[in-house]
């Protein structure tokens, strides 16, 4: 077990932040954080090196995520921005509202889309790990990306 324990020590902080910033709230990263590691422990006999093991947790961690948004049958959108200072509060209930315009058309994406761009933009991972860790080429990861942004931004400007 002491493995799994380096494991959790080393990627604990990174995938937490991960999922905060998917999920913008602290108590639900927490509480995903708990199922991702459970997830990989279960199956870790599955992790077949071809990402980094990083990529492999935010991938369980975002899966997580999107399990549990089907199961609640809505989106529910947990970013409630903080107020950003110098903005009136027009202009922060407008910025609240794009940032969940932009939330919801992320979770409507399509595979591998919503994977990629998540993976990316959430994840901060570089579209070259995320094309490795899917068994594609990088120009592949590239395009993908850019169709997933101009789709949310078509969507966004409706």
């Amino acid at each position: 077990m002491s493995g799994f324990e380096d494991i959790y020590t080393q990627y604990a902080k990174p995938v937490y932040r991960f999922l905060l910033k998917l999920t913008a709230d602290a108590d639900q990263a927490e509480e995903l954080l708990q199922e991702t590691f459970y997830q990989a422990l279960l199956h870790i006999d599955r992790f077949e090196g071809k990402s980094s093991l990083y990529t492999w947790l935010c991938q369980i961690g975002k899966n997580a995520w999107l399990k549990e948004c089907r199961r609640s049958k809505r989106f529910t959108d947990y970013n409630i921005l903080r107020p950003t200072p110098g903005l009136t509060l027009e202009e922060n209930a407008m910025e609240q509202e794009q940032a969940k315009l932009i939330r919801q058309a992320v979770y409507r994406l399509e595979e591998p889309y919503k994977e990629v761009f998540v993976l990316h933009v959430f994840g901060q991972l570089k579209l070259k790990e995320i094309a490795q860790s899917l068994g594609r080429s990088e120009s592949w990861a590239r395009v993908t990306y850019h169709r997933a942004k101009c789709r949310i931004l078509q969507e966004v400007s409706l």
